[in-house]
């Protein structure tokens, strides 16, 4: 008994000259937060000058995932430089509390689009073991999954954020429909710009 004791109370004077140990109630100390990812993508880094007009020209192009997965086609441009930028924005609301975005430039769509047509061929266990996940990510963090259950159903996932993304899981209604959506995505960003 007295070497179990000896050994718990040597445990806490290294856990607490360590700064491990926390006796309860006090103040834990504030953690540093991480900095946040410079842009992936021109959208997401778009910046117009200071004292510029900045126009921005969007369409929402739907909901999916119990109305928590939405998309939106942009346009934004400074007026006094004449620069722009073009593409999608992908926002998943996994909670009230969490919930992030994911920008796709223009010239990633038509890829996108192919990746997600890449997944829905995949119809059974691609591998030899018992449970798989083939994923597509973007440059800016929008990331598609197919998965199976343990009852071997093909499902899927989306994702959007860098640091710490955002998932919400997919039907395939929901995953064609998003494939739709972004279809239309792809189409009003091949019209010229004004």
């Amino acid at each position: 008994m007295r070497t179990i004791v000896a050994c718990s109370c040597l445990a806490v004077a290294v856990a607490s000259a360590s700064g491990q140990f926390q006796p309860a109630g006090a103040p834990r100390p504030a953690t540093p937060a991480s900095p946040a990812p410079p842009p992936a993508t021109k959208l997401e880094a778009f910046s117009p000058s200071a004292g510029s007009l900045l126009r921005i020209g969007y369409t929402e192009l739907g909901k999916v995932g119990y109305d928590l997965v939405t998309v939106d086609v942009r346009e934004v441009k400074d007026l006094k430089t004449g620069s722009s930028a073009r593409g999608v924005v992908a926002e998943v609301h996994e909670s009230q509390y969490r919930e992030e975005r994911a920008f796709i430039d223009a010239d990633e769509v038509p890829e996108l689009v192919a990746g997600m047509d890449a997944l829905m061929d995949v119809k059974t266990n691609p591998t030899t073991f018992k449970s798989f996940e083939v994923h597509y990510t973007t440059r800016g963090g929008f990331e598609l999954s197919a998965f199976n259950t343990a009852r071997d159903e093909i499902k899927y996932m989306v994702r959007a954020g860098r640091v710490v993304p955002a998932s919400m899981p997919l039907d395939e209604k929901d995953f064609h429909k998003l494939r739709e959506m972004l279809i239309a995505a792809e189409q009003k960003l091949s019209e010229p710009s004004k």
